[in-house]
């Protein structure tokens, strides 16, 4: 049908016609799923992000999570929706950390994506603290725990915690369903067009790392969980792309860069078995992405974001938290270490425990882009990339017993 137009020149009236172009259908949402355990819920102390600014490569990041005032941004374009958080979706901003002062890789993440991708984009946000993959995130092809896992499952049932196997990961699917379900009413302005899984990003490890020492009658378990994280994890994504019906998911691994780029050094000494264990964990991590010999699936090294300033922040804390006890001198957000100087610098770093990256929302903000680039590279915005979800509900994915 054409557009009738009239257009008045001088004392003439001419009468034109002009035929629109038909009203193209909205893009598809990109949805990127951010899955994993505390550091993917993220503890990045909000009052470091500032931090961000100061970094050598990219801080210029920084001025893209701010709006024209200074304040922080909130995206209309990027949506987040985590079922633990109440409200359980709304517009990018920060505050989508584990508390609404704390920040995770989302932020920055989700800010490169929507400004690399022509369309809305979507973060379905799954993760919880303290949660492994030898049992809690375990999928049915890694197969029952059995061994090494089945004897350390059986000293914590006997030690009063009892543990569900695959429990997390039946919510994990279970929670993207249900996002995907109600697309309608999470992303503003959904008009039915449809939308595509463009990839996952997985930020895990520390409860799979930590039972390292752990010895049961002679025999060395903990180890024994890293060296069998590769098969497990890639079981996993395997499980996963089969139940959201996506055999083509880009996925991509963040490495566990905790303790930075000087892990490897002391690893080098034998007698630091904490540096060699988490040596060893983060080659299991390469090698589960190793073993899926996919391309579509990325390794993501994040070591070199690790601030070492903060860490030596962090242990002279800790003395003088000892020495204060010893005093009976109360803790104070003013004198977590000698100086006030030194207390206010800690703080607008961070401030918080050694396995959250001591509470950086610089280093989180760094894993958010690297994870992102990682995709990008995957190019996961086109249309040639489209990935269809055919999900399933949560009552027919295979359970573990």
């Amino acid at each position: 049908m054409g557009l009738k137009t009239t257009c008045l020149l001088g004392p003439l009236l001419f009468a034109s016609t002009v035929h629109a172009e038909p009203a193209s259908s909205p893009p598809r949402v990109k949805v990127f799923i951010l899955a994993g355990q505390s550091n993917m819920e993220g503890h990045g102390q909000l009052r470091s992000l500032d931090r961000l600014g100061e970094h050598p490569d990219h801080g210029a990041r920084l001025a893209t999570l701010k709006a024209a005032d200074g304040s922080w941004a909130v995206r209309d374009d990027v949506t987040i929706a985590w079922a633990s958080r109440s409200p359980s979706h709304g517009p990018l901003t920060v505050g989508w950390g584990r508390s609404a002062d704390e920040i995770g890789p989302e932020l920055l993440f989700g800010t490169i994506m929507g400004e690399a991708c022509d369309a809305p984009v979507l973060l379905i946000k799954t993760a919880w603290g303290g949660k492994d993959v030898y049992c809690d995130f375990r999928s049915p092809a890694a197969g029952e725990p059995g061994g090494h896992e089945a004897s350390l499952l059986a000293q914590q049932a006997a030690d009063g915690q009892p543990r569900e196997v695959g429990a997390y990961y039946r919510k994990m699917v279970s929670e993207i369903n249900a996002c995907l379900e109600r697309i309608d009413e999470i992303v503003p302005g959904y008009a039915g067009q449809g939308y595509d899984l463009a990839g996952a990003a997985w930020f895990q490890g520390w409860n799979d790392y930590c039972q390292w020492h752990v010895r049961i009658d002679g025999r060395p378990v903990g180890e024994e969980i890293i060296e069998s994280y590769p098969t497990t994890l890639a079981a996993m994504f395997t499980d996963l792309r089969h139940d959201l019906g996506a055999p083509d998911l880009p996925v991509v691994v963040g490495e566990m860069g905790v303790g930075g780029e000087e892990i490897a050094v002391r690893a080098v000494d034998e007698g630091d078995h904490e540096a060699r264990a988490i040596m060893a964990f983060r080659r299991a991590q390469a090698a589960a992405v190793a073993a899926m010999n996919d391309d579509r699936i990325v390794f993501v090294p994040t070591a070199a974001y690790w601030d070492d300033r903060l860490e030596s922040l962090r242990r002279q804390a800790d003395e003088h938290r000892r020495r204060k006890r010893e005093q009976g001198i109360d803790d104070t957000e003013h004198n977590e270490l000698p100086t006030p100087r030194l207390s206010e610098e800690y703080r607008t770093r961070g401030g918080h425990w050694y396995c959250h990256y001591n509470g950086s929302a610089s280093n989180y903000s760094l894993v958010g882009l690297a994870l992102a680039e990682a995709l990008l590279s995957l190019d996961p915005c086109t249309e040639a990339s489209r990935t269809d979800f055919r999900g399933r509900s949560a009552d027919s994915v295979p359970r573990s017993k």
